[in-house]
């Protein structure tokens, strides 16, 4: 009898409470209708910095404990800076460009909450782009869900940002020519330029300054007018011209890596234009223009280059040479495919040599010495086999003594009638050469397109 009655005791007592929890639950329902009005406000913390972007931590107010959890949306609002700094009301300020300027759709509002914050990223491209003033930028809120609404006088909000607090000097990502700033890039005496088959190539080392990035590009231009300019203001010599498309290949763009703080382009210049301006300087001005990202180093950003013709002219000085070898084709050295075709500057026939032993000798003797600062080998039009793998240039002024100015093993021509050039590091002017082919792929049998020698300055 006494279980009965307490359980029924503790029966009536959940009913009790439970009806307190309701009337409780009930009373703060009512609560949870009222609305909020919510209010712009301003940075709500430390800002960060990363490789690629500033963000900033904004918050927005309310006037009491949301009733419930809402959403308020946001959207960048440029405009009003702009027409803030016409009017004059916003002095000493850059607007920032809205394309540079990232806000979430919505801020979340908690349950509870009396404020609530998120993040705007600015891209870091724009803040080194004006490193030294102060930005502005404008959020604005927007449709409020679950009936709350926005305070009509403060919808808008203003963030003024000091460069100069967010980043140093030494954290500005300036985009620069190595060889830029002022000086003319000369190039002549084997200098500043490489040489191919086809003319020279003048490489331009395009540096990044602090740490690297992501992949990145900036255009090229070229600007002929200020070649010009330069000319008749003395500070080019006056037989200079200006160099222009189809005498000058420029890229339009140079491209850098991801992790990279540095790139390369090569403006090419074909060594017919060269001796057809043998009495000249030609020079053109290159200038890196709108980067993808990070920004120009706009004292560094351009370069003049200055070629001296007369002191870069290659002339190819076979002709020049009385030729021979050490043993022949077959068929003699006027045969089809006899040793002459070797020296003809013809690239559709060839010179064969049967059972190759690694002993073939190719002379060349000039009546005046000559200066090879480089060389070219064809390969043949079939088998690979055939091709030369290693040899040797030597010079000599008496044909008894002989110096070897360069030496090559493992060499592989990786097509049929390809040419390739080898530079000889230190060029010495002799009048007797001799080019001793020591092996070859592994045919018992030799063959070569041509051979030319190219004299340098």
């Amino acid at each position: 009898m006494k279980m009965k009655l307490f359980g029924m005791f503790a029966l009536l007592l959940v009913i009790m409470l439970d009806g307190c929890e309701t009337k409780s639950l009930e009373d703060f329902s009512l609560q949870d209708n009222k609305l909020a009005t919510v209010s712009a406000a301003g940075i709500a913390g430390e800002v960060q910095k990363t490789n690629e972007s500033i963000i900033v931590p904004v918050s927005v107010k309310l006037n009491g404990n949301a009733s419930k959890a809402f959403d308020v949306g946001l959207s960048v609002n440029q405009d009003t800076v702009q027409t803030l700094i016409q009017s004059g009301e916003l002095t000493a300020v850059v607007a920032v460009a809205p394309a540079a300027i990232t806000v979430p759709n919505v801020v979340k509002v908690s349950y509870g909450a009396d404020s609530a914050s998120f993040e705007i990223t600015i891209s870091r491209t724009e803040v080194e782009k004006y490193f030294g003033k102060q930005l502005a930028l404008a959020y604005s809120l927007n449709d409020p869900t679950k009936g709350n609404i926005i305070n009509s006088s403060n919808r808008t909000g203003i963030i003024i940002l000091d460069t100069k607090e967010l980043l140093t000097t030494a954290d500005i990502h300036y985009l620069s020519i190595r060889t830029g700033g002022g000086e003319v890039l000369q190039v002549k005496n084997r200098q500043n330029y490489e040489s191919t088959s086809g003319g020279m190539a003048i490489p331009i080392i395009v540096n990044l300054a602090s740490f690297p990035s992501q992949a990145f590009s900036a255009n090229i231009v070229s600007n002929v007018d200020t070649i010009a300019q330069m000319v008749t203001g003395g500070l080019l010599p006056p037989n200079t011209i200006a160099l222009n498309a189809p005498s000058v290949t420029i890229p339009s763009r140079v491209q850098f890596p991801s992790n990279t703080s540095e790139a390369k382009f090569e403006i090419a210049v074909p060594w017919s234009v060269i001796s057809a301006n043998v009495d000249k300087q030609l020079a053109v001005l290159v200038r890196l223009s709108n980067p993808t990202l990070h920004v120009l180093d706009e004292t560094k950003s351009d370069v003049v280059v200055l070629i001296d013709c007369e002191n870069v002219i290659e002339i190819d000085v076979t002709n020049l040479g009385v030729f021979s070898v050490n043993r022949d084709n077959n068929s003699g050295a006027d045969a089809g495919e006899g040793s002459k075709k070797m020296v003809d500057n013809n690239f559709t026939n060839k010179f064969l040599q049967q059972n190759f032993t690694g002993d073939l000798v190719c002379k060349l003797v000039f009546e005046e010495a000559q200066k090879i600062g480089a060389y070219t080998l064809t390969s043949g039009n079939d088998a690979q086999t055939r091709d030369p793998n290693a040899w040797n240039l030597q010079g000599s002024d008496d044909g008894e003594n002989w110096t070897t100015i360069d030496s090559r093993v493992n060499e592989v021509f990786e097509t049929r009638l390809l040419t390739r050039r080898f530079d000889v590091l230190y060029p010495i002017a002799f009048k007797q050469y001799r080019l001793n082919i020591t092996s070859n792929v592994g045919s018992s049998n030799f063959q070569i397109t041509e051979w030319r020698m190219i004299r340098t300055p």
